[in-house]
């Protein structure tokens, strides 16, 4: 028997470090699998978080037009009409835009294969209106319903809402006014010119200016090649002047001015957060890349007057209205503490038998 236990232990010797082996494989397997499907878990939430994010961008814009139309009589009580009206004139007006300028794609065939992911699109898009919808009606019931989970904690929660609403408000808006005026540029430019299109052109460069660093590029070749096409190389070559300086006055003078005042970081610090955006996570990356670095610089800005024993207010005016300018910012607290100096530098009184 003793013998029989001896050659167990010998072969269990033997098979000790496969088997070993055998389980550590086993269990990094098991954890490869967790982690694909917990990544697909993850996009899938990510993609509808994005709904919820734009959702609330687009509350955020149209927030202040709904109050002003509160403040007339017609509306007053009515947020629900209001908001339901403004949204049937948005839609209404960029449906008849899309009708006026692309009557041609909705007879091509070629389009069919293509209807499953417009429709998913399509989808995604009503359900971001819906959102954004509850949310200019409900949304301030909403924020302070939320205030209530956070007992004790209501000036941290104050500051943090108060904080992103800002900053991503004025960076959406700071966004529009630029498409605004590049889309404008591009279309009466081009008509000046003689580019075939050149309403067309200022719609989709009014789009393509909310997407960073590829967007402005795609708008002015688009505009080149039209005119190289349709007008040969002359019209093509004033076409890509004109590009070149609308490009300019965006890059130089009204970007710096727009995304200056909304974000108030360095140009350098900004192009830095557009370009780890980008390499990060691509369009969405550089999309979000600047309002999260001007994020950073806000809650960084608040710590750091925490730290020097400063209270960190909630940035609102003798007015009660939240501006952007109020909020702590890191660079801002770093240029505040090296004018006051060291704390020891600092006159401090004597006493009796010191004078």
């Amino acid at each position: 028997m003793a013998e029989d236990e001896r050659v167990v232990t010998r072969v269990w010797r033997h098979l000790e470090r496969p088997v070993r082996l055998l389980v550590y494989l086993l269990i990094a397997l098991t954890l490869v699998m967790l982690f694909h499907q917990s990544q697909y878990l993850v996009v899938h939430l990510f993609d509808v978080l994005l709904l919820f994010v734009f959702a609330a961008i687009i509350a955020l814009l149209l927030t202040p037009v709904i109050d002003r139309m509160e403040m007339l009589a017609v509306f007053k009580g009515r947020r629900v009409f209001a908001v339901v009206l403004l949204y049937v004139v948005i839609i209404g007006l960029v449906a008849g835009l899309i009708a006026l300028v692309t009557p041609a794609l909705i007879g091509q065939a070629k389009q069919l294969p293509a209807l499953e992911s417009r429709a998913i699109a399509f989808v995604r898009f009503l359900l971001v209106v819906v959102i954004s919808i509850y949310l200019l009606v409900e949304g301030r019931q909403l924020i302070a319903s939320m205030r209530k989970l956070f007992v004790g904690r209501e000036d941290v929660y104050d500051f943090t809402l108060l904080a992103v609403g800002t900053t991503v408000g004025q960076y959406a808006r700071g966004q529009l006014i630029m498409s605004l005026v590049m889309g404008t540029y591009t279309g009466v430019a081009m008509t000046v010119i003689g580019v075939p299109y050149a309403v067309v052109l200022g719609i989709l460069t009014f789009f393509l200016e909310f997407l960073p660093l590829i967007g402005a590029p795609i708008g002015m070749g688009l505009a080149v090649l039209i005119a190289l096409v349709f007008k040969g190389p002359l019209i093509g070559l004033l076409a890509l002047a004109a590009a070149l300086g609308g490009h300019a006055i965006e890059a130089y003078i009204l970007g710096p001015r727009v995304t200056g005042s909304a974000t108030r970081i360095h140009p350098l610090i900004a192009m830095a957060a557009l370009l780890i955006g980008a390499e990060l996570g691509g369009i969405l990356g550089a999309l979000f890349g600047v309002p999260i670095a001007a994020l950073l610089n806000v809650f960084l800005g608040a710590f750091y007057r925490a730290r020097r024993g400063k209270e960190a207010p909630l940035s609102a005016s003798a007015s009660g209205e939240v501006h952007a300018a109020t909020l702590p910012r890191l660079s801002e607290e770093i240029s505040e503490a090296a004018e006051e100096g060291p704390i020891e530098d600092k006159a401090v009184p004597h006493t009796a038998g010191e004078r």
